[in-house]
C-alpha cells in the first residue's frame, strides 16, 4: 500500500438540504427585528430625554414666575394691607379693645402695632397678682377681636410682668 493518503474513503461534503435554507431566513430575519427593536428602543429613549428636558425648563420658568409675583405682591399686596388695616384699625380702635379685656389690677406697660398682611399686636403688661393676669388671658384668648395669641416672657414675683403677641382681626372675625 502506498503511503499516501486514499481519497477514496473520504466523506463527501453534505449539499444543503432546503431545511438549513429556512433556519437560516429564520435567524436573518430575527437579527433584522431585533436591530429594529433597538433602534426603536434608542428613539424612544430619545423622546423620553426631550420631554424630560422640556418639563425641567417649564418648572423652572414656571417657578421663576412665581417668585416674580411673590415679590410683587410682597411689595403691593402688603402696602395694600398697610392701608386697609390702617383705616379698618386705627391704634385706638386697638387699644380701645384691649383696654376693655383688662382687669383693675393689670395695666399696659407697652403697646407695639406691625401693620402688614395681618396686624400683630405685641404687649408688655404688669399685673399685681397672677389670679388678674390669668383672667385677662383668658379674655383676650376668647375675644372675638384677637386671635393667635402666643405668651412671651414672662416674670411672677408679687407681681406678675409678661409680654404677648395675638394677632388682632376685629370683632367681625375677618
Amino acid at each position: 500500500m502506498n503511503p499516501e493518503r486514499d481519497f477514496s474513503t473520504r466523506r463527501r461534503p453534505r449539499g444543503s438540504r432546503p431545511g438549513d435554507i429556512a433556519l437560516l431566513a429564520l435567524g436573518g430575519i430575527a437579527l433584522a427585528w431585533s436591530i429594529y427593536g433597538a433602534g426603536s428602543a434608542w428613539a424612544d429613549f430619545r423622546r423620553a430625554r426631550a420631554s424630560v428636558d422640556s418639563v425641567r425648563h417649564e418648572i423652572a420658568a414656571a417657578e421663576a414666575r412665581i417668585k416674580e409675583l411673590q415679590a410683587a405682591a410682597a411689595g403691593e399686596g402688603a402696602l395694600g394691607a398697610r392701608a386697609v388695616w390702617s383705616v379698618e384699625a386705627p391704634p385706638p380702635r386697638v387699644i380701645q379693645a384691649l383696654a376693655e379685656m383688662l382687669p383693675a389690677e393689670v395695666r399696659l406697660e407697652t403697646v407695639v402695632l406691625r401693620y402688614g398682611a395681618q396686624l400683630e399686636v405685641d404687649v408688655t403688661l404688669t399685673a399685681r397678682n397672677a389670679a388678674e393676669y390669668d383672667r385677662f388671658l383668658r379674655a383676650l384668648e376668647s375675644s372675638a377681636a384677637f386671635d393667635r395669641v402666643v405668651l412671651g416672657e414672662e416674670t411672677r414675683t408679687d407681681a406678675v410682668r409678661a409680654s404677648i403677641r395675638a394677632r388682632y382681626h376685629g370683632g367681625e372675625g375677618s
